[in-house]
């Protein structure tokens, strides 16, 4: 269970056992539909696993089936959506994301902007996300499909889920974040973003020893995509060391003395949000292609930088 979702425990424990089931609370940090506790369901003899918050990403994993059961927020939305409005006038086109927790509500919040006198699109469902409309931390698909007919975007949801739609489409996006009733155009920041990944790339150039991660959870796992990295780097006459690990936190990092920079396979979440925290540079396999001359910096933009689904 998500943190968020963690005063409810008691409920669904209890509730399970009057079916006649015992449960076991997995405790250890949850950040999303990859994140599954496999190592800790073999180890204590679970018949299933159940993922409680986002919509499904893995069906099978390690011999267990998976479950997944999604959380609806019933929040208020008009009185965020009006500050919005505001941000939105220069606009007439605009598209619209949002996560699982407010994906049925997003009709209504498109017939809120068409009641404005904006037109409205919502790309389809495609790559990780099952929902018209739907983005994930790692998986703006929804945003992209309809970037070319829209003149802004609207995120209902975090900062960081803008952020993504702002990158991955170029386009100026707009939060409405109903949990903190906070509007605000997220497009300077999220040039902010991409001017911090630009210096990581250039500062991993000169780097002669690189760590590559490979995420131990099952949804961020890319074992294939790691080696790649370690063949491309020994390519350019650089050392590639192996990482693999389930929580990638700097203080886990830190006394690998020695290596310059860092080449995130698993989460591309940590290289958005975290990358100053490591001490060194931490590259998606993206920029990593940038980083050794393969890859322009201005094809990574087009392409959606670390939000393009199958990097």
């Amino acid at each position: 269970m998500p943190f968020g979702l963690r005063r409810y425990a008691l409920e669904v424990v209890r509730a399970l056992r009057e079916a006649g089931a015992t449960a076991i609370i997995h405790a250890d940090p949850c950040y999303g539909a990859c994140d599954l506790p496999l190592c800790a369901a073999e180890v204590v003899g679970a018949d299933l696993v159940v993922h409680y918050g986002h919509s499904k990403m893995v069906e099978m994993a390690g011999g267990l089936a998976i479950h997944y059961f999604e959380a609806r927020m019933n929040v208020e939305l008009e009185p965020v959506l009006e500050k919005a409005l505001e941000l939105l006038r220069p606009y007439r086109s605009v598209g619209l994301a949002t996560t699982v927790q407010h994906i049925g509500s997003l009709e209504a919040v498109a017939d809120f902007l068409r009641s404005a006198g904006h037109e409205v699109r919502v790309g389809r469902a495609g790559g990780l996300v099952p929902y018209d409309g739907q983005v994930l931390g790692c998986d703006f698909t929804t945003a992209r499909a309809v970037a070319g007919q829209v003149d802004a975007f609207l995120v209902v949801g975090s900062k960081f889920h803008a952020i993504g739609v702002a990158i991955s489409t170029g386009k100026p996006t707009v939060m409405a974040n109903p949990y903190e009733q906070v509007a605000e155009d997220v497009s300077r920041e999220a040039r902010l973003v991409l001017a911090r990944r630009y210096a990581s790339i250039e500062e991993a150039r000169g780097a002669g020893v690189f760590g590559v991660i490979i995420g131990l959870k099952p949804g961020q796992m890319k074992m294939g995509l790691a080696l790649r990295a370690k063949e491309l780097l020994e390519e350019e006459g650089r050392e590639a060391i192996l990482l693999a690990l389930r929580e990638i936190r700097p203080e886990n990092l830190a006394d690998f003395r020695g290596i310059d920079a860092f080449v995130n396979t698993a989460c591309p979440r940590l290289s958005l949000e975290d990358d100053g925290a490591f001490g060194r540079p931490m590259l998606t396999f993206p920029e990593l292609l940038v980083a050794l001359g393969r890859l322009r910096w201005e094809e990574l933009c087009e392409a959606g930088w670390f939000a393009a689904p199958g990097w």
